[in-house]
């Protein structure tokens, strides 16, 4: 009977937690559809003006993301106490709520709050987190400066998160050490960006957060409990045709056509001293050291079609120390191992992600014809992804593709998203680790924008 009452609460307590901001929901769904009521063939901002010209205003935005899927778990892996060898469910990818503070000219405020990873496993941990707080001052089209707490990242076009995405999501490799020097890719840092003609910039000097350090280990290398030193990112990239705003931190992954877009960039991220590892009986420190290169396409094929091309890909050089390698389950339905019968990837649907050594991404998605040419609405999207990566303490490369479909009800705005992904299981033969199996996972996601 207590034990009832002990879930009961944790549940009654986590449904406190989010109340307000689903509240905060409602009554921007309310706003929104009011707006839609005013103007059916255009939905209203979800804005405030506070001046005459319109230049101050409180703005407010967000997202959601809904999953249903079906994963083949890793050998060992256990829900609870049960072994399992797959598992359907349904979860919370993202909620986002932003508001966007302009007060005086040329200084805005973000603000930004929600949950991620909300599964049936979180009944206690279903709070509604604050993300952002950051200001930034414009000077010109040339620089701005920003500080505060922000997901501003360099490396790569994707470093600082996923929107209007191909697949379910951007490739996991641009993202970095995500939740392992970051929190949910924010960290504390001051950021300077612009636009320099056809050279966008952006430079990020940032506190970072050290998350589950590890002991040194013989020729492995892994993140200390040592004091933390700056984190140091740079992207810089060259648009050749129409260019791109630079207002946010996160990068468009596909427009749809509705731009011709071909920019390529550089990036890297450096941190002193942020590994060890033993050699002998000597504790030896190493710098991380990150470097990228990639392309972005998005071309028009048929405006009054709704036909469109879409390429990104991507290189990679990481340098972590020797042996380094992460396992990555997003949003993992499975919280026990069973270490007698695991593999290397651990649990759930987790695989080698991240490590020394080098890796290609490559994604392209072709927009089909509306399927009403008057209306111009409602079309599909299919796409494929793939990673390869050489990992130095790997034998065999690491390869994953993606399949994927979207059915796009407004563009990026309100779609459905199927993905099929293909994943390598590692297990040590004999001295080294080799893919012994592939695991699939399929995800069929909604995706709602709120603005």
């Amino acid at each position: 009977m207590m034990a009832d009452q002990s879930i009961f609460l944790n549940k009654k307590n986590a449904l406190i937690r989010i109340l307000p901001f689903m509240v905060i929901l409602c009554i921007c769904n309310a706003f929104f559809y009011r707006a839609s009521a005013q103007d059916k063939k255009q939905n209203k901002p979800l804005v405030a003006y506070l001046n005459d010209d319109k230049t101050h205003f409180i703005k407010f935005s967000g997202y959601a993301q809904l999953w249903a899927r079906y994963t083949e778990l890793n050998p060992g892996s256990k829900v609870n106490e049960s072994l399992r060898k797959s598992t359907a469910d349904l979860s919370l990818r993202r909620l986002r709520m932003k508001m966007t503070v302009n007060l005086i000219d040329h200084f805005t405020l973000i603000f930004q709050g929600g949950t991620t990873n909300l599964t049936y496993l979180d009944d206690s941990e279903s709070s509604f987190d604050l993300l952002d707080a950051f200001g930034e001052y414009k000077f010109s089209e040339k620089l701005s400066i920003g500080a505060g707490r922000s997901n501003w990242k360099g490396l790569t076009r994707f470093a600082s998160g996923p929107t209007s995405t191909l697949l379910y999501d951007v490739p996991f490799l641009d993202l970095g050490n995500v939740n392992r020097t970051d929190l949910t890719l924010r960290n504390l840092n001051i950021f300077a960006k612009g636009q320099l003609g056809r050279l966008d910039y952006r430079i990020i000097l940032a506190k970072p957060y050290i998350s589950a350090p590890t002991k040194p280990i013989q020729q492995i290398s892994g993140f200390n409990n040592l004091s933390v030193k700056p984190n140091l990112s740079a992207y810089v990239k060259w648009q050749f045709f129409e260019q791109e705003s630079n207002a946010g931190s996160t990068a468009v992954g596909s427009y749809l056509g509705k731009k011709k877009v071909l920019a390529m960039g550089i990036g890297a991220e450096f941190q002193k001293d942020l590994m060890w590892h033993m050699a002998g009986a000597d504790t030896v420190l190493n710098d991380m050291k990150l470097y990228s290169a990639d392309v972005f396409y998005d071309t028009p094929i048929n405006v009054q079609k709704g036909t469109s091309l879409n390429i990104y890909a991507a290189v990679f050089h990481h340098d972590y120390g020797p042996g380094y390698v992460r396992n990555l389950g997003i949003n993992n339905m499975a919280n026990g191992l069973d270490a007698s019968t695991a593999s290397f990837n651990g649990s759930g649907n987790a695989y080698p992600v991240v490590g020394t050594g080098n890796s290609f991404i490559f994604q392209t998605g072709f927009s089909l014809p509306y399927f009403n040419q008057q209306k111009k609405k409602t079309r599909l999207m299919p796409a494929i992804g793939i990673q390869y990566s050489k990992f130095e303490r790997l034998a065999d490369p690491m390869f994953t593709y993606d399949l994927g479909l979207s059915l796009l009800l407004r563009d990026h705005a309100s779609k459905f998203v199927f993905n099929a992904q293909s994943r390598p299981i590692y297990t040590l033969q004999g001295s080294e680790l080799k893919v012994s199996d592939r695991k699939m996972m399929f995800v069929l996601m909604y995706h709602i924008n709120i603005d």
